[in-house]
This record gives structure tokens, sequence and C-alpha cells, in this order.
């Protein structure tokens, strides 16, 4: 799962530039130097931390938020390459001799102690944001299964019953539910243990569990999945589309006389992947479609956890009147 969007790096930039503003406006104002010298040199060592800190904090914390003393180590260790790094950039650019003996002692070390106090401060804002994020994960995935543990018992019983009522009637149609049955369940239990799974693996889930309804409704349901080849290896939560495909049958299609088709598709605009459920059921107008609004809310839920900013959900009504909800979600190209 992503250590935090990517898209937050525009944003840390130009907090770190303020920030170096800041202390390029303080240290005119102290009488170090001219304002345009004073904001070369800040920026070049604000920046150059800056860099340290995001790319270490992304190799130290692929599986989470680490203990606080590495966190200091990494704020530490910034400091000094910030500083002898950024110096020596912006003497470069200035066109400024660079050395040790350029600056006294004690100037050096106050230097060196601001850059180790800015990048104290910013690395820790990433830590704590992280530790949020972490518990904003964990809670959305307890719900996630919590959510399963309410849904999976009413329909194995009623796939159960209807099984045992096949046997007696129609032994090939429960021969097919049951292997569709049988994969849905292996497919059920590999995705609550990863934290992430391919477009592939969620659609297959999707088919096993509409061939089960498929059965079991007989020609009031059709369905379609549309998966590119291309996409089959795009990552997203596992398990994100079941609960809005369980909505749109449950209370869409199910209830109407005559039944109605279930479309998942897949695509990509570019930058973002974008997953489509729609279904031709009887809509927003209908009482039986209340409970439509707490699946799609625990959706967006958990995209704000796994991606925050980055990833969107949507819902409207189609031209048929059925109900149609769309998924932005980040995908590098």
């Amino acid at each position: 799962m992503p250590i935090s969007s990517r898209s937050d790096v525009p944003r840390h930039v130009l907090g770190t530039i303020a920030l170096c503003t800041l202390i390029a406006i303080a240290l005119t104002a102290y009488g170090s130097r001219g304002f345009g010298t004073n904001l070369v040199y800040s920026l070049c060592i604000g920046l150059i931390t800056y860099a340290t800190i995001n790319i270490s904090r992304r190799w130290l914390w692929l599986h989470g938020a680490p203990a606080l003393v590495p966190v200091i180590g990494l704020a530490l260790l910034a400091a000094p390459v910030g500083w002898f790094g950024g110096s020596f950039l912006a003497s470069l650019l200035l066109g400024q001799p660079w050395g040790p003996g350029t600056l006294s002692l004690n100037a050096m070390l106050g230097f060196l102690a601001l850059t180790a106090g800015a990048g104290l401060g910013g690395t820790f804002i990433f830590w704590t944001r992280e530790r949020l994020a972490q518990g904003e994960r964990a809670a959305a995935e307890a719900r996630l299964k919590l959510l399963q543990a309410q849904i999976e018992p009413h329909f194995l019983f009623n796939t159960l019953a209807n099984l045992q009522a096949l046997i007696a009637s129609d032994p090939q149609r429960a021969q097919a539910m049951l292997a569709h049955l049988d994969a849905y369940l292996r497919a059920t239990l590999a995705s609550t243990r990863k934290d992430q799974c391919t477009l592939a693996e969620e659609f297959a889930l999707l088919r096993g569990y509409l061939e089960i309804l498929a059965i079991r409704m007989g020609p009031r349901l059709a369905y379609s999945l549309d998966l590119p080849p291309a996409l089959a290896s795009a990552k997203l939560p596992p398990m994100l589309l079941q609960p809005l495909v369980e909505n749109a049958v449950k209370h869409g299609i199910e209830p109407k006389m005559d039944g109605g088709k279930l479309c998942v598709a897949a695509s990509a605009e570019g930058r973002q992947l974008v997953l489509v459920v729609e279904d031709s059921g009887l809509g927003f107008g209908a009482a039986s479609t209340s409970g439509t609004g707490v699946g799609l809310l625990h959706v967006k839920e958990r995209l704000a956890a796994v991606y925050g900013d980055a990833a969107a959900a949507e819902i409207g009504e189609t031209a048929g009147g059925g109900v149609r909800i769309t998924l932005r979600l980040p995908y590098p190209e």
C-alpha cells in the first residue's frame, strides 16, 4: 500500500519554499548578507534537506511509519547533507567561494542547528501524518472485515439453500453453482489476507460472485465485466468493487420485477484508473435503494485512507433510470 500520495510532493515543496523564504527574510533582518543571496542559500539548503528526508522516508517507511528514534536520526542526517550540499550549490550558482573557512565556527554551528531544527520539524510532520494514515487504513480495513462478516453469512445461507434445492431438481446447475462458490470463497479468503490485489483478481472475484447470483436469479440477472488486458495487473485495495456490485444487485436489480443488467468496466484516462459499476435497476427513486449510500460511503472511506485526495468516487443516474458509480484512482501510465 502506498506510503502517501505522490500528489503531496508539490504541496510539500511549496511549503518548503515558503519556510525558506521566511528564513531568508529573518537572516536579512538580522544583518547577514542581502536578501537575494540569503534566499538562494536558504532555498538550496531547504530543498536538498527536503529531498534527503523525502527519499529516505520512502525507503525507511516502506512497511509503515517507524519508531520515533529513526525519525530523529533521519532529521539529524538530513541537516548536514542539506546544509553542506545546499551551501555548495548556492555558492556555485552565485559564483562565490565555498569552504569551511568562509564562515566562523559559531556561524556554521548556528546554521547547522537551524537546518537541523527545520529538518526535524518537517520529518516529525511526515512521521505524524503517516501514523495517522496508518490508523485510518487500519480502521478502514477493520470496517471492511466487519462488513464482510455481516454480508457473507447471508449470501452463503441463501446460496446453500439454493444448492440444496438444485441438487434434487437440477444436479448439473447445482454442480456449476458449487464450482463457482468454491472459486468465490477461495478468492475472498485470498483477498482478505492482502493489502493490494490486481484488477484481474478483483474481476475474478466479481465473476465468481455474479455467476452464483446468475444461477439463483436466472434470466433476471445479466452482467458484463470489461477489463482490458493492459489493465489486468493494475493495483487497487482488495474487494473495493465488491460492496458496490452487491448493492447494485440487492437494491437495484433483485427487487425489480424483470431484473436488469449489471456492467463493471475498467479504463485508463491519463494517469487515472477509472472503474465504473452501472446497473439498470430501480434507481434512486425506489425505497429499496436505501442501502446504496452505505456501500458507497464505505468505499469512499477506503479510498481516502489509501490515496488521500488523489482518488474520488462519484454517483449518478443512468439514462435508463439505474445507478452508475465511478471510481477514479491514481494510475501511472
